[in-house]
C-alpha cells in the first residue's frame, strides 16, 4: 500500500503530459512526414505537425493534406503522421474522424 501511494503522484503527472515537438521523418515535394509523441489511446493530430507540413507544402505552391497518423510501435508513445503535398485542398476533417474513434474494449469473463 505504501508503494502504491508513491508511485500515485507520478502515474497522475504521466496522464497529464503534452505532445512532444514534431520531428521531421521524411519529406519530399510530394509528401512529408513527422514523428512525434503523443500521450493517448489514438493518433494525435497537434496544430504544430499541421503548421510544419502547410509550410513545408507552401515551399512547393502546393497545400497540406492529411493522409493519417499511426503508432510508430507498440511499445512506445511515437506517432508518425502523414501529409501529402498536392495542387488542390482537400477535406481533412474525415480522416481526423476516422482515426479518433476509440478502441472498443472486450470484457473476458
Amino acid at each position: 500500500m505504501k508503494k502504491l501511494l508513491v508511485a500515485a503522484p507520478y502515474l497522475i503527472l504521466a496522464g497529464c503530459m503534452s505532445p512532444t515537438s514534431p520531428v521531421q521523418e521524411y519529406a519530399s515535394e510530394n509528401s512529408i512526414s513527422l514523428r512525434y509523441s503523443a500521450y493517448d489511446s489514438v493518433p494525435t493530430l497537434t496544430g504544430e505537425a499541421r503548421d510544419m507540413a502547410i509550410e513545408h507544402c507552401a515551399r512547393y505552391g502546393k497545400f497540406a493534406n492529411y493522409q493519417g497518423g499511426n503508432a510508430a510501435n507498440a511499445l512506445t508513445a511515437e506517432e508518425i503522421h502523414r501529409f501529402s503535398c498536392e495542387s488542390r485542398k482537400t477535406d481533412d476533417s474525415a480522416v481526423i474522424a476516422g482515426q479518433s474513434q476509440r478502441p472498443g474494449y472486450i470484457l473476458i469473463e
